[in-house]
């Protein structure tokens, strides 16, 4: 009898031993390519660079089977930036070798064991799947061409970049085959994340699914990624007295935009400018020369350009921002981002659009409303290629993209801590994983509250109390919200020369 229980006991551990084994095998048979969306400006290449050393580690300490590529490296062309384009050669090269295609930004904290050992198991590689942390908006926004005005604005999922997102082999086969950007309404790239989720229902049928272990800038009990939402540490060799501020602003906006800015940000800035179409001393402002638009604005930036260059009281200055009248900053996190950069290298920096990205022949662009940042190597750049804009009204943010692109071969850098809209306009998922910089607009919002909550401690904690408030008395300080223009088509030009968007400046 002792002898038969022994034997029982024995067959038993046995097939759970086997089981086991069979498990595990099953387990380590999940395979993953990870791509970093990187850039080529040198500090966004050095932190894609440490991403991937402790990718590339943790994969080998725990043997797992993966491969880390970055997107700058792999494919170096500005179209890949978008993703889409690069899904057909993405699918030929590595298809057959990996179940799973991971796309990751190079702030993304990933573990590795987590996400192949307990995540990715759960799915299947052989269905279309298309995979990430759900983001919704709360109600239809212009970032996103007031899409699902019916009502479900909030049914529709996008995926949150920031925490990774998953294609499955099958989905890439599919995409890789139907993707033609020729036949996509897709000449502006706005908000990728979101595009790409639409492009994936409308065009492929399939629908994001959420993925929980995916934890954003929230840091939950399990998580296969997380963000750290502070800003990066990188000394404090740039001051804000370092960094000219010239904001673009007319006659109309004197009483009410521009005295946002006196009453926020503006005092804490020792370099700072209006340039208007009027000079007015109470301001003050100064004429710069060009006749006012209502569209584009390049001439008006062109000039601002040139006084950075050339005058004697900004030669020895750092960084050049310009700003519109309306764009609200939180001015010491800008200082703070400013010092991971090379003020001597051609950079334009900010918040990147993109025209044409997904057709091939076009270029990325920083948006104007969130600021867009030049240094003083690429205000040198600009001359030094002859950049010239065609027209004081072509729109001055696409072609200073341009310029960088095509004349001097070094494309924008984006931050996504710039924002084109107003902190309504973005997820509340989205905005958690960041300290933002920047916001623009004032319409249907109060501007000094957009300012109060997201910037006002920062700055007075950095740079003491300023002389003009934004605690002034409740009639100098209501500031009416403005109504939003009536949507406007867009413009379609690869050398853009004339906008149709009313901007109102």
């Amino acid at each position: 009898m002792l002898k038969h229980i022994l034997l029982f006991a024995f067959v038993l551990a046995f097939v759970f031993c086997f089981i086991a084994n069979v498990a595990e095998a099953n387990e380590a048979e999940v395979s993953l390519l990870v791509v970093i969306r990187s850039q080529t400006n040198h500090w966004h290449h050095s932190l894609a660079e440490q991403r991937k050393a402790n990718l590339d580690q943790q994969i080998t300490k725990s043997n797992l089977n993966a491969q880390v590529l970055l997107l700058h490296r792999e494919w170096p062309i500005e179209q890949a930036w978008v993703v889409l384009p690069i899904v057909p050669d993405l699918s030929r090269k590595y298809a057959d070798n990996f179940d799973w295609v991971m796309f990751i930004e190079e702030n993304t904290q990933v573990n590795m064991k987590v996400l192949m050992k307990d995540v990715l198991p759960k799915y299947n590689h052989e269905d279309k799947l298309f995979m990430g942390r759900c983001l919704f908006d709360n109600f239809p926004t212009i970032i996103h061409h007031y899409a699902f005005f019916d009502g479900k604005v909030k049914d529709f999922k996008y995926p949150d970049f920031d925490s990774g997102w998953f294609m499955s082999r099958a989905l890439l086969k599919v995409v890789a085959v139907e993707y033609d950007g020729n036949d996509q309404n897709m000449d502006f790239q706005i908000d990728l994340k979101h595009e790409i989720a639409m492009y994936m229902d409308k065009n492929i049928g399939v629908k994001l699914t959420c993925v929980t272990e995916l934890c954003g800038g929230v840091k939950g009990d399990v998580c296969a990624t997380y963000v750290d939402p502070t800003l990066p540490d990188c000394g404090h060799e740039v001051s804000l007295d370092d960094v000219q501020i010239s904001v673009k602003t007319t006659k109309k906006f004197h009483k009410d935009r521009v005295e946002v800015v006196k009453k926020t940000w503006g005092p804490y800035v020792k370099h700072i400018i209006y340039y208007s179409n009027v000079s007015d001393p109470t301001i003050p402002t100064i004429d710069c020369g060009v006749p006012n638009t209502p569209t584009g604005h390049c001439g008006k930036m062109e000039v601002i350009i040139k006084d950075f260059y050339e005058k004697d009281g900004m030669k020895d200055l750092k960084w050049l921002v310009i700003a519109d009248d309306d764009s609200i900053i939180g001015v010491s996190r800008l200082v703070k981002l400013l010092n991971c950069y090379n003020h001597k290298y051609p950079i334009v920096l900010g918040e990147r659009y993109g025209y044409g990205l997904n057709k091939g022949y076009g270029y990325g662009y920083i948006t104007g409303g969130g600021s867009m940042v030049m240094s003083r190597g690429a205000v040198s750049a600009w001359f030094k290629h002859e950049c010239s804009c065609p027209s004081i009204s072509t729109p001055d943010d696409m072609y200073l993209g341009q310029c960088f692109s095509f004349n001097v071969g070094v494309p924008v850098v984006h931050s996504p801590l710039f924002h084109q809209a107003r902190p309504v306009d973005y997820s509340d998922g989205y905005l958690s994983n960041q300290q933002p910089i920047s916001f623009h607009k004032h319409w249907e919002i109060n501007a000094y509250d957009v300012y109060n909550k997201w910037f006002a401690d920062d700055d007075k904690e950095m740079y003491g109390t300023k002389q003009e408030t934004s605690t002034a008395p409740p009639t100098a300080q209501t500031a009416t919200p403005t109504a939003p223009p009536e949507a406007q088509p867009q413009p379609i030009p690869p050398t853009p020369t004339e906008s149709q968007i009313k901007d109102e400046l």
